[in-house]
């Protein structure tokens, strides 16, 4: 009988003890910076979209993500609210942050919500010296159904697949990372450049 409550319960011990590694090494990240592609894989496209830029995030919502290719833009959030400006079309979108709120993001890059508090997890893959966690969002969220983490033998986030509730796919894969850099003062400020033409929402 003792054999088989092991056989049952160690996969369960196993799964549950990497949430919460994952989980402890989110918490102790205070602000991140790194390097990012990124592939959206549309249901109904057979070629993925690339993106490549730098991501940064701090702990309380703040966040710059400076796309640079195919083509430049930025986004960055003090916080409470966002600015998305194209330097091509020479536009910018001012918004409200909660107007823009998903538990999914806020959690796995904004470092600001709990990660035990937004999902639950349902399941492991081995795969490349690491392993992907299979995570469910158990709060409502609009946009996604299920998030694929990749991580290290250290619980280092490689890259983050996110499955929207359209059947398409976003990854983001990290590169050279690093945690608790000091930002500087103008990282997450909200500036919009002279004479770029502003909507505000």
């Amino acid at each position: 009988m003792v054999y088989i409550l092991l056989v049952i319960l160690t996969p369960l011990l196993a799964l549950a003890d990497s949430f919460t590694l994952l989980e402890k090494k989110l918490e102790e990240i205070r602000t991140l910076r790194a390097s990012f592609i990124q592939k959206v894989q549309y249901s109904w496209y057979p070629k993925p979209e690339v993106s490549k830029g730098f991501f940064y995030a701090q702990k309380g919502g703040k966040f710059r993500i400076e796309y640079e290719q195919p083509q430049r833009m930025l986004i960055v959030s003090d916080g409470k609210r966002i600015l998305i400006y194209d330097p091509e079309e020479n536009t910018a979108i001012l918004d409200r942050v909660e107007r823009n709120r998903s538990a999914v993001v806020e959690a796995l890059f904004l470092l600001s919500r709990p990660l035990r508090d937004v999902f639950d997890k349902v399941g492991e893959i081995s795969r490349n010296n690491g392993h992907v966690i299979v995570l469910k969002p158990k709060v409502q969220d609009p946009y996604f159904s299920r998030v694929y983490v990749e991580v290290d033998g250290w619980r280092n986030i490689k890259s983050i697949k996110v499955e929207e509730k359209d059947g398409s796919f976003t990854t983001v894969e990290l590169v050279d990372v690093k945690y608790n850099f000091t930002p500087s003062e103008d990282l997450f400020r909200i500036t919009v450049p002279k004479g770029v033409r502003v909507r505000q929402i």
